[in-house]
């Protein structure tokens, strides 16, 4: 009976442990950044740059954007919130979440992230704590 009631008790315990774990890191494929680039060519680099640099839309890498992304503290779900809701300006949140999804990866990349094994999802990018700028 004792060990059934701990057993109960360390249970979401370790699950929120677990997720609060994974919620600091951030991972995405190879696959996600290459789709991510053709669909921020598509719909994102009118505004943000062919390059992220900004133009009409702020910089989405760079000194400019490492300033400002410091300075608010954005995370990587701050941003992906912000983004799925808002963008794009002409049609916001009328992407699919794959693509919202790959145009992270595609930021994350430009930003010093590399591709990994596990692929990015809608749910960890919306719950993520990482820093934008990858942190060496």
């Amino acid at each position: 009976m004792r060990t059934s009631r701990l057993a109960w008790l360390l249970t979401p315990l370790a699950i929120l442990a677990i997720a609060a774990a994974g919620s600091s890191s951030v991972s995405f494929t190879s696959s996600q950044m290459q789709k991510g680039e053709k669909q921020f060519t598509q719909s994102c680099a009118q505004c943000h740059g062919e390059q992220l640099e900004g133009g009409a839309g702020p910089p989405l890498t760079g000194s400019n954007f490492e300033t400002l992304s410091r300075k608010i503290g954005a995370r990587v779900g701050d941003i992906f919130t912000y983004m799925t809701t808002n963008m794009p300006l002409n049609e916001p949140a009328s992407l699919s979440h794959d693509q919202y999804v790959n145009i992270m990866a595609y930021i994350l990349s430009k930003n010093g992230y590399k591709p990994g094994k596990s692929p990015l999802t809608y749910s960890k990018a919306e719950v993520s704590k990482a820093d934008i700028i990858k942190r060496k």
